[in-house]
């Protein structure tokens, strides 16, 4: 009888021993959420010595550009919308630079031995490094915002300003968007070279030497609207309204400077081997 019921004693314990194992293991091996790989990317673009330093620099730009348009601007152009303008000088700019090496650390400095290691899925990697970059950029657009308004009072202050607090909401719209477009292209370029040397250069070295193709070859001029992304967007820096022409020629930019692009990186992200 005592022998039996240590017998059936053990038995229960290895067994509630085995389902508590087991579902420690179902735990531990559950996939984060979308929203944590989210942040997890974030902190990567902004938690690294580079990425601080590339944020530090888009925001001494915004505030050094906007006091210069309030102490140098001629009379008449000191309103919100140019101080908005001004201050998102870096951003565009230089924002991509976090995104691209956001995402070549996977490979340049082994990130990726850890990253595909707890989630293999590397289409989520990448939703969540374009999640991540997108909203870094509305973001750097907000606080774009709140330096205009400070400028603006820095104006009134000093007797330098022009207009009202108001910044146009579709100015606004427009710079969101070229923010996004410029972040999308640089995780692009990320992904399909992945190198941050390569990635970086190459982002930039396409719209120049298409500029200057564009402004050297008469016979290229018209061609140049529609696939040189420095001559397409700019629209999205202007003040006023973007023509169905000026749309057209800004998706056709996109489409063959950022779309192609990303879909060739995500093809190689997803088969490219992690050493």
């Amino acid at each position: 009888m005592s022998t039996g019921t240590r017998t059936g004693t053990r038995a229960g314990g290895r067994r509630t021993d085995t389902a508590s194992a087991e579902a420690a293991l179902c735990c531990a091996s559950a996939a984060p959420s979308s929203w944590l790989l989210t942040l997890v990317e974030m902190r990567k673009m902004t938690d690294t010595r580079s990425g601080r330093w590339v944020l530090a620099v888009i925001g001494l730009t915004m505030v050094g550009m906007t006091c210069l348009v309030v102490f140098a601007a001629d009379p008449g152009d000191r309103t919100t919308a140019e101080l908005f303008l001004a201050s998102q000088t870096g951003l565009s700019l230089l924002l991509p630079v976090v995104a691209i090496v956001a995402v070549t650390a996977e490979w340049s400095q082994r990130d990726g031995l850890i990253t595909f290691a707890l989630v293999p899925a590397r289409g989520r990697i990448i939703r969540a490094k374009v999640q991540a970059g997108l909203i870094l950029a509305v973001c750097g657009v907000a606080l774009s915002a709140v330096v205009t308004v400070g400028g603006h009072a820095l104006g009134i202050a000093t007797g330098n300003a022009d207009g009202g607090w108001a910044i146009p909401l579709d100015l606004v719209a427009t710079r969101v968007l070229d923010c996004v477009i410029a972040v999308f292209a640089g995780v692009a370029f990320g992904m399909l070279l992945g190198s941050p040397l390569l990635s970086i250069l190459a982002f930039y070295a396409v719209p120049i030497v298409l500029g200057i193709l564009g402004g050297t070859v008469s016979a290229l001029d018209g061609t140049m609207t529609w696939i040189d992304p420095g001559r397409a967007l700019t629209p999205l820096s202007e003040v006023g309204d973007v023509s169905a022409s000026e749309w057209a020629h800004m998706a056709t930019s996109t489409a063959l400077f950022t779309v192609l692009p990303f879909a060739g990186g995500a093809w190689c992200l997803l088969r490219r081997e992690v050493k």
